[in-house]
């Protein structure tokens, strides 16, 4: 990895909006964070959709499906590893890195 990892919660602002409007974390903020990870990581097409599978089910696990399929349509459009996205997949790489397992 070339850098430490970092997360932002909920990226693209989604978290951020979340505490404006009602003075807390939202109630799935652990689900993001444990996404970040997979996202820092990086790794083959097949784990990216492997982990936005996992949000969704984190997501909609706590209750709240329409946020996990507006969580999950954000992360699918937002999210490829060639996107020059503080938030892309493998972003724990210097840019760009495409689709490829984290020990190659």
């Amino acid at each position: 990895m070339d850098y430490p990892f970092t997360t932002d919660g909920c990226s693209g602002g989604h978290s951020a909006r979340w505490k404006f409007f009602f003075g807390v974390e939202p109630p799935w903020e652990g689900c993001c964070v444990e996404h970040d990870k997979a996202y820092w990581q990086g790794g083959t097409r097949e784990e990216r959709l492997i982990a936005d599978g996992r949000l969704w089910n984190c997501v909609a696990g706590l209750g709240h499906p329409a946020w996990a399929y507006v969580l999950w349509a954000a992360v699918r459009i937002g999210g490829h590893p060639l996107l020059p996205l503080p938030w892309r997949w493998g972003y724990g790489w210097k840019y760009p890195r495409p689709y490829r397992a984290p020990n190659t």
